[in-house]
């Protein structure tokens, strides 16, 4: 054994380093395509082997199952509901004939089953594999096979005529003919049912001598492909340790290059860990300078989102000065009156500095989430906007199937609301319609709330649909609009309250008339949560 290994050794010596890599990868490459052909051979021939179980073993033995059932099941059953009068003639003969035709669909396609040819690559890898293993055949259609299922085709027609006849006898009510013709139905179905068991339990029997079959060629396959890994591997060990003695020597010849490699390197590290940190410190320049530009445009953003909740108000606030100097010159000027208008002037005032807290408090994210009813946000909406929408001569309406609760922050909600409504208040004075509505429908589904803001203005073009939630796009007049009303919208839904906010063009009834409007439907949707 020593003088054999000597005797390699001496061989191996005289190949130069290159050839010798030439061999260790040509034998690790020549042993994974074998074990690739092997796996790949093996895999197919499985797969043939399932296809054949599945397909020609299972899903006979399916068809077969089900044409039993429905002898026993529906025409059984329902000649029995016959008898004893428990069905009406027509419904049964509807029952049967139903029954007949699934039959023949079900017998055609357990014959077609057992017929399948599985060809192909995997059938070649199959063979072959079987050719390599001495394995047996699978098993083939026997004349036990053959004989029963000539006789169950036989019991087919013969139950089938005697359906025929007594679907006759059903018509014409023949009481006599249909009970014996019933009797012997009964009987045909009882031997039908034992041939149909007997062809079950013989594809049965193929399908566990077809999965023993299967288990003997995985595990020989297994066998075989350890043995040839294990071959591959002592070889590559052997080429492998020879290989690692030259690389021993060229890491001798090459440790007093890396040493004078390692010098120049030192030398070049400390001059760019110079450079390095001047480029950090002009980094961290820039990065303040951009901190500082970041921040004046969040406050940019921020006056801005104020400017535009301030518009409406602001504006209501003007229509109530003016509406004391009309009563005044009109000498209407009454208590109530200035009580009302101050009453509204300090609902106005006080949303907008609720306004400016909300957005203080935008970006913050400790701010507390409460209970409230989602009836008082779209009242309070309403009634901020409704000298706009007055002035305007539009109404809104709005409905709940309950007075539902939502757990989050009203303040925001009560923004959305009103930028909706002062959206569709904005498309519907441009509008020269008789009616102009405004609506708010209110649903709730098991995992969240629905609020549907509906305008009659025509809805929104298809070109503009997919920016109306951009920031700063708007198609008003910049004296109307900032176009960040809707991206503010939807930064509260969708960041603060976990919702979603969505719109598309319907057609809907906006009064009790017939007439269908075309319409722009805001979704906002939020899901349930538990305080």
């Amino acid at each position: 054994m020593i003088k054999i290994k000597n005797n390699i050794n001496n061989i191996l010596e005289k190949i130069d380093f290159s050839n010798k890599t030439k061999i260790l990868i040509a034998i690790i490459a020549f042993g994974m395509m074998m074990i690739g052909f092997l796996m790949l051979i093996s895999i197919f021939a499985l797969k043939f082997d399932y296809e054949t179980l599945y397909k020609k073993r299972t899903i006979p033995q399916v068809g077969l199952e089900d044409i039993k059932d429905i002898y026993t099941v529906n025409i059984y059953d329902t000649l029995y509901d016959i008898k004893e009068k428990n069905i009406k003639q027509q419904n049964a003969i509807e029952v049967l004939e139903l029954a007949r035709s699934i039959i023949k669909a079900q017998w055609q396609n357990y014959n077609n089953a057992t017929n399948t040819k599985i060809g192909g690559f995997t059938e070649f890898a199959s063979n072959w594999l079987n050719f390599f293993l001495l394995s047996q055949k699978l098993p083939t259609k026997n004349y036990y096979q053959k004989g029963i299922k000539h006789k169950i085709e036989l019991k087919i027609k013969n139950i089938d005529t005697q359906l025929e006849k007594l679907i006759v006898y059903l018509t014409n009510n023949k009481q006599k003919e249909i009970e014996k013709k019933i009797s012997d139905i009964f009987l045909e179905i009882s031997s039908i049912n034992i041939y149909l068991s007997s062809l079950i339990t013989s594809h049965l029997k193929d399908a566990i001598a077809e999965k023993n079959r299967n288990d003997k060629i995985f595990n020989t396959s297994i066998y075989m492909l350890f043995l040839l890994i294990g071959l591959v591997f002592f070889l590559s060990i052997i080429i492998s340790t020879i290989i690692i003695n030259h690389f021993k020597e060229l890491h001798n010849s090459l440790e007093d290059k890396v040493k004078l490699k390692t010098k120049e390197l030192i030398e070049l590290n400390v001059s760019l860990e110079k450079k390095i940190k001047k480029e950090v410190e002009n980094s961290r320049k820039k990065d303040q300078i951009l901190f500082a530009q970041a921040r004046l445009a969040s406050l940019g953003e921020m006056l801005q989102n104020i400017a535009h909740q301030w518009r409406q108000p602001l504006g209501a606030l003007v229509m109530i000065i003016q509406s004391f100097e009309s009563k005044f010159l009109a000498g209407k000027l009454t208590y109530d009156f200035v009580e009302t208008r101050v009453e509204d002037a300090r609902k106005l005032a006080k949303n907008m500095s609720e306004t400016l807290d909300d957005f203080r408090t935008f970006f913050d994210p400790n701010k507390t989430k409460r209970r409230f009813k989602i009836k008082d946000v779209i009242e309070k909406s309403i009634d901020l906007s409704k000298y706009q929408l007055e002035k305007a001569g539009i109404l809104v309406d709005y409905s709940l199937s309950n007075d539902f609760e939502i757990y989050g922050f009203e303040n925001e909600l009560t923004h959305v609301l009103l930028n909706l409504i002062n959206n569709s208040k904005d498309a519907l004075s441009t509008k020269d319609i008789k009616n102009k509505i405004i609506k708010i429908i209110v649903k709730d589904t098991k995992d969240q709330m629905l609020i549907n803001v509906v305008d009659n203005a025509g809805g929104i073009k298809d070109d503009i649909m997919p920016k109306v939630f951009d920031p700063y796009f708007t198609t008003k007049h910049k004296s109307v609009g900032t176009g960040i009303g809707l991206y503010m919208s939807k930064q509260i839904i969708e960041k603060h309250m976990n919702g979603k906010i969505s719109c598309k063009n319907i057609k809907h009834k906006m009064t009790n008339e017939k007439e269908l409007y075309d319409c722009a439907m805001f979704v906002i949707e939020i899901p349930k949560q538990r305080g």
